[in-house]
């Protein structure tokens, strides 16, 4: 009888590093999927504080300039809304709407839904800031809330934040 000399894998060593692929494969999707949580908690995070600052920033801005303010009213930067300072113009309603859509305009994303706004005047969608007027014995606040899930999956956490309508 004749030997064969083909070379092959049988088939035990085939199903063995199929099942050795498909535990490494497990494994890193469980990983990944870590990664990408804690992404979006520091992505919603970072978005908050952002829009503290920019709104805050902007206040400021018309104590000490007054006149108006050039915020987006469209994705296309050469698209803009001018938010007269003044607090008889503009109330702080329609100024909390002005940048409600100036943020949205500027590139944020809600990380856990990116076909939703990244702000919004209400709502309860996770990854998204809420942005509303809040007057509490005379003194208006612009007012931020946002919520976002804790590595768990299931614990809902709150940011809050605000910043004081001093313009005059």
């Amino acid at each position: 009888m004749k030997k064969s000399s083909i070379k092959a894998f049988t088939l035990i060593e085939l199903l063995v590093v199929v099942a050795i692929i498909g535990i490494l494969a497990a494994v890193g999707v469980v990983s990944f999927g870590g990664f990408t949580g804690s992404a979006k908690i520091n992505s919603t995070k970072a978005n908050h504080a952002a829009a503290i600052k920019s709104i805050s920033a902007e206040i400021k801005k018309c104590e000490i300039q007054g006149g108006n303010l050039s915020l987006k009213s469209t994705a296309n930067s050469s698209t803009s809304n001018n938010v007269a300072c003044s607090k008889a113009t503009t109330s702080t309603a329609a100024l909390a709407t002005a940048f409600i859509n100036h943020l949205n305009n500027e590139s944020f994303k809600n990380p856990y839904d990116t076909a939703q706004g990244a702000f919004n005047s209400s709502g309860t969608t996770t990854g998204q800031t809420i942005i509303t007027v809040v007057t509490v014995s005379g003194v208006t606040t612009i007012q931020l809330q946002t919520r976002y899930l804790e590595s768990d999956g299931a614990t809902v956490t709150v940011l809050t934040g605000s910043v004081a309508d001093e313009r005059g």
